[in-house]
């Protein structure tokens, strides 16, 4: 059985999935480095059609992670707080009048309807995919239900607690669902006034930086200035339900109400500190939200999706919890997840798809080496092929250089998870402060880890219940004296890390680099950070690393086996 997924809004992206094994995906911004690309994936399933080779007579369903979308590019949430839409205005509006009425069953299934009744984006959606020659039947699944399948059919769990949670999506923020073998069953759905991904908008909005693009900064802000005041403070408006197991926006305000009100609320205090009240604040409902669904089900091991997931500090209180065994995020958490997870729901409905523990991501491009080729010879480097570049990346470490990656398939999601990396050495506790700068990058917490497997547990507390997640870099743990000691520079302020582990069969290249890294230095591990400047999505081609290269971010490349230097 052939799928592909097509997802069209916010980070638009592409799978092909076969017989329950995702041969390809990745996302539009990669291609067209438009970042967070909103509207038909064009240039990414152009990849996928000539990178895999299918034919277009061969697939069998075209899977849609949205029922209804209404979103469109220019579409404000808190990027521009007085520039909101009519279907915005009416939408705070009746939140505010009818207050819990905008919780019920009958409300949120009036407003799906009436979303479905404005939605436009299916006519263009089919145009679209009718233009490639694919005559498959097209499938709109459920936003919520999409990110929930993404989560546990790729977590390789077969009993297992569901949980979904953004800034919403077809009338939804968030839903708990029951894995059990190939069914996925929702248990609790969450109505779009109840949003923990619009909450984190909004406080992003408040410390003056852009929503969508930097609600980490607020993660990492959390940890400089503990306030309890602003925790007190932001809890009066949000909160959870532990009966209803949901987030609760309390005061039922939103978009310009709920900045104006919230933000007279806090003034005075320093984004520091209430970056610090919002984290809490999450960390509080989420955590309280899970351990009574953990409670009411039965089911320890806990599959997470949904953008509000890329928060590794809430991810690591969950796998915290008592009661919770262990947990998996879906590596790409936001809706760029969602054409992953549509494929995946429908397999699972429809030919009894059962959960598959997901190895690596390294389902993008490839580049062949004529490209590599052409993109050296046309710029002003000098290089050397090798026959094995792992001493070589080694030695640059030893030198503290900073070095750009480029090797194999491009990894799908947000994270760069050591084949489009940026890597140095993990000593330098400044190292936050000075390479950001040279990425044009505005950070509040150091770069993550990517360390040799097997070492992982001496640098990190509790580290086997969250093994697999840290294959994605989707959870912090608390550092061990002896990772503080050996790698300062991995430290955030909090005693937290977030890495990402490697072994040989899954990511051959770097592991053996950092295995040679390791006989010279005694260093497991290494500082890992995404290949590209601020604002610019993750280099997809070598033309792309090249320039990174020449405008002075990193200060050696390897591009598979050849290193490549500046002309002097």
């Amino acid at each position: 059985m052939i799928v592909i997924g097509i997802h069209d809004g916010k980070d638009a992206g592409v799978a092909l999935i076969e017989d329950g094994v995702i041969v390809y995906a990745a996302n539009e911004e990669r291609f067209s480095r438009n970042k967070l690309h909103f509207g038909f994936p064009f240039l990414s399933l152009q990849n996928l059609m000539s990178h895999t080779g299918i034919d277009p007579r061969d697939i069998d369903r075209v899977c849609v992670g949205f029922q209804s979308m209404v979103e469109t590019e220019d579409y404000p949430i808190y990027s521009d707080i007085n520039d909101v839409t009519m279907l915005q205005r009416i939408f705070a509006g009746t939140s505010r009048l009818l207050g819990p009425v905008t919780a019920t069953r009958s409300f949120v299934q009036a407003s799906r309807h009436m979303l479905s009744m404005v939605s436009k984006n299916k006519q263009s959606l089919q145009k679209s995919v009718r233009e490639f020659g694919i005559e498959a039947d097209i499938e709109y699944v459920d936003h919520h239900r999409a990110h929930a399948a993404s989560a546990y059919y790729t977590s390789g769990y077969d009993n297992a607690l569901v949980v979904t949670a953004d800034g919403g999506g077809d009338g939804l923020a968030g839903s708990i669902y029951t894995g059990t073998g190939s069914d996925l069953n929702v248990v609790v759905e969450w109505p779009r006034v109840h949003s923990p991904g619009n909450f984190w908008f909004l406080i992003t909005y408040i410390c003056g930086f852009n929503p969508i693009k930097h609600g980490g900064k607020i993660t990492g802000l959390a940890a400089y200035e503990p306030c309890e005041e602003t925790h007190k403070i932001i809890s009066e408006y949000y909160g959870y339900d532990p009966e209803r197991m949901c987030f609760l926006n309390k005061k039922h305000l939103l978009f310009r109400d709920a900045y104006q009100t919230l933000s007279k609320a806090l003034e005075g205090y320093s984004i520091e500190q209430i970056a610090y009240g919002a984290q809490k604040v999450l960390e509080d409902t989420m955590c309280g939200i899970i351990e009574e669904a953990v409670r009411k089900t039965g089911k320890s091991k806990v599959a997470l999706a949904g953008g509000t997931f890329a928060n590794v500090r809430i991810n690591q209180k969950i796998l915290e919890l008592d009661g919770v065994e262990t947990i998996f995020v879906h590596p790409h958490m936001g809706d760029g997840g969602v054409a992953v997870g549509a494929c995946l729901d429908v397999l699972g409905r429809y030919w009894g798809l059962e959960p598959l523990e997901t190895t690596n991501v390294y389902c993008g491009n490839e580049t062949a080496e004529q490209e590599i080729l052409d993109a050296l010879y046309a710029a002003p480097v000098t290089f050397t092929e090798l026959d094995d570049p792992a001493e070589a990346i080694s030695d640059c470490l030893m030198k503290r250089e900073v070095i750009g990656l480029f090797n194999g398939r491009m990894e799908y999601g947000p994270r760069a998870l050591g084949h489009r990396t940026i890597l140095a050495e993990p000593t330098d506790p400044t190292m936050m402060h000075w390479l950001n700068e040279r990425l044009d990058r505005t950070e509040f917490m150091p770069f993550a880890p990517i360390i040799l497997e097997e070492d992982a547990p001496l640098y990190f507390k509790n580290f086997e219940p969250g093994r697999l997640a840290s294959r994605f870099m989707t959870v912090c743990f608390d550092v061990t004296d002896f990772g503080k000691r050996m790698a300062p520079g991995i430290v955030h302020k909090d005693g937290t890390a977030r890495p990402q582990i490697i072994n040989a069969e899954e990511n051959e290249y770097v592991y053996n680099a950092l295995k040679a890294y390791k006989a010279k230095s005694g260093l497991s591990l290494g500082i890992n950070t995404s290949f590209n400047k601020h604002e610019e999505p993750i280099v997809c081609r070598p033309r792309e690393a090249v320039q990174e290269l020449l405008r002075g971010g990193v200060d050696v490349l390897f591009i598979e086996n050849f290193k490549v230097e500046r002309r002097a």
